[in-house]
């Protein structure tokens, strides 16, 4: 029998590899950003200036061109976190920043109940997308740990760090939010409801340790307006704009948003599944590639969750030709598209052209989701065999 990739190289399974490899990766797209890239940290430059802007009373919101350039779209509360980085030189908290996206996912992986083979599969698939997120400086991988972070507590039946988690993803990006019905598949709704709302009113109130209740009310108005008024999606990786760059049609967000939720939740019905952890994970990576797919705001970077999902998702699908082809179509369009493994000409004018970034993630989000409603049987796979 053809022997599988781990069992060739059994070192690939060892962690202390993985973290040394993820170590490099942090170390080397820092220092390319850094040091070789002219304004390369102005993703971090906005989150720092963001403490002492909200700290002083400035609108945070607003255009900052002595200090960065684009606008800072996250919460108050998100604000406040980046202290201990307005501490240190941007130089030198940028390292520390993407250390933290890229452990932090892959952390949350090694604490999950999955054999060594499925966290080496999960790590060495979503790596080189990590790498992409963080070579921009920001959060995704943050906001992808605290996504499965709450699947990992609600598995703990620590229901009140799961709701501690969601809070926090929903003042980093809005759409963590959905972590929220896991609840589903649990006891202890109660507990974890209760809990939503408390930590929900502490995380936002917490920027009340550095400015008064009014400059409060009024920076959550200004970043309200911000958000209700957020430009378009022509640059970015969405269900929406490849159909508008395939089809030449624009319809507003809601005919796509309205549909795609109804799918989203729809498996959510077969209530004789919720007991199957194969089930739980399936909607959870559903979840984690949707509001990728969906949000009309998703760039390259955001994919780092989208791809995690991928991951995921691949744990619950048997060994089979169609579900290596969806996830070789994954990997060469969606994570090397972008990169220097394709030539520019086919970076700008075929992959950005069409946003075709997204493409296999839809095509792998629609399938998942025909499983979810038409799947008889729920069960994990390991990758002790080969995947075809």
């Amino acid at each position: 029998m053809k022997k599988h990739l781990f069992e060739r190289w059994p070192w690939l399974l060892n962690p202390k590899f993985q973290w040394g490899l993820l170590l490099l990766v942090v170390i080397g797209a820092t220092a390319q950003r850094a040091f070789l890239q002219k304004n390369g940290i102005n993703n971090f430059v906005i989150f720092q200036y963001s403490f002492s802007n909200l700290a002083n009373g400035i609108d945070m919101y607003a255009a900052h061109p002595d200090q960065y350039y684009d606008l800072y779209k996250y919460s108050p509360t998100f604000a406040v976190l980046m202290f201990p980085f307005w501490l240190m030189r941007a130089s030198f908290g940028i390292f520390f920043w993407n250390l933290l996206n890229a452990l932090a996912p892959f952390w949350v992986v090694r604490k999950m109940n999955l054999s060594e083979k499925q966290k080496a599969f999960i790590f060495f698939f979503s790596v080189l997308e990590i790498l992409t997120s963080i070579q921009s400086s920001q959060s995704n991988g943050l906001m992808a740990a605290l996504m499965l972070g709450s699947w990992l507590m609600f598995e703990k039946e620590k229901p009140i760090l799961a709701a501690l988690f969601i809070c926090l993803g929903f003042y980093i990006k809005l759409f963590a939010l959905g972590a929220a019905a896991l609840m589903l598949f649990y006891p202890k709704k109660l507990h974890f409801i209760a809990a939503m709302f408390f930590w929900g009113i502490v995380l936002a109130c917490l920027p009340l340790l550095v400015t008064d209740l009014q400059t409060l009310i009024t920076q959550y108005e200004s970043w309200l307006h911000l958000l209700a008024n957020d430009p378009s999606h022509e640059l970015n990786f969405s269900i929406m704009t490849i159909t508008e760059r395939f089809f030449g049609s624009a319809p507003a967000d809601r005919w796509y948003l309205i549909p795609g939720f109804v799918l989203l939740v729809l498996p959510l019905v077969r209530i004789a599944h919720w007991k199957h952890r194969a089930f739980q994970l399936l909607w959870l990576s559903s979840l984690m590639i949707w509001v990728v797919i969906f949000n009309h705001k998703a760039e390259s970077p955001t994919f780092a969750v989208a791809v995690l999902g991928v991951a995921v998702w691949a744990l619950t699908e048997k060994a089979s030709r169609l579900k290596t082809g969806l996830l070789l179509f994954v990997f060469v369009v969606t994570v090397l598209s972008l990169t220097d493994f394709v030539p520019p000409w086919a970076r700008e004018h075929v992959v950005r052209a069409y946003a075709l970034k997204v493409l296999p993630c839809i095509v792998v989000w629609f399938y998942m989701t025909w499983r979810l409603l038409r799947g008889k049987e729920f069960t994990l796979v390991d990758f002790g065999k080969p995947l075809v």
